[in-house]
């Protein structure tokens, strides 16, 4: 089993033929997504939605989108750049600009800036947030239909039929007769 992590970016392409106001208002109802950000996915700008999972849940999450009309890619991660080096008078504590979605404070007392550890679900959206991927298992000796529909039995006349007795040949047809043999009267085997 591979340990390879990837991450699922979508760029704003829709697919083919999809109606764009259908894909976002598909979209939309899959990550229960506002006007912002409706508008942050379909900005054009690459934007990633889940980071750090595995292949089949990457390909989980392109399929959904696949079926709602949006396109994405499934990549490995791409590398963060390295944090600059720490300096002797670093702030106690560093905070994004006001116009980030979330402003994240990090104490870092006398160790200088620290790079706030890599966001999962960079747009607060889980898999199990995503109808096709909410998933379980139930348990063992459940039900897993949970209503049955009566089906009729056909009624067959089987009337004109019988069975043979026990030990009865089953091919009651007659052996055709051989064919005749070839004439070879006119074949010698002896040199001229």
């Amino acid at each position: 089993m591979s340990d390879q992590l990837y991450e699922v970016a979508f760029s704003g392409q829709i697919s083919a033929g999809a109606d764009p106001g259908e894909v976002k208002a598909k979209v939309a109802r899959m990550f229960n997504a506002d006007d912002a950000k409706l508008a942050q996915l379909f900005s054009g700008r690459r934007v990633v939605i889940k980071k750090n999972i595995d292949q089949a849940t990457a390909a989980k999450y392109q399929s959904a989108l696949n079926r709602a009309g949006a396109q994405c890619e499934i990549s490995p991660p791409v590398a963060n750049a390295t944090p600059a080096p720490a300096t002797a008078a670093a702030p106690a504590a560093v905070e994004k600009p006001a116009s980030a979605a979330s402003a994240v404070q990090i104490e870092t007392g006398d160790y200088g800036e620290v790079a706030p550890p890599p966001a999962t679900d960079p747009l607060g959206i889980t898999a199990s947030d995503i109808e096709d991927l909410a998933v379980s298992i139930a348990p063992v000796g459940s039900e897993l239909q949970e209503e049955y529909r009566e089906v009729k039995t056909p009624e067959f006349d089987l009337s004109e039929f019988d069975l043979a007795p026990v030990g009865s040949e089953l091919n009651t047809r007659a052996k055709p007769p051989d064919p005749p043999l070839p004439d070879t009267s006119g074949i010698s085997m002896a040199e001229e």
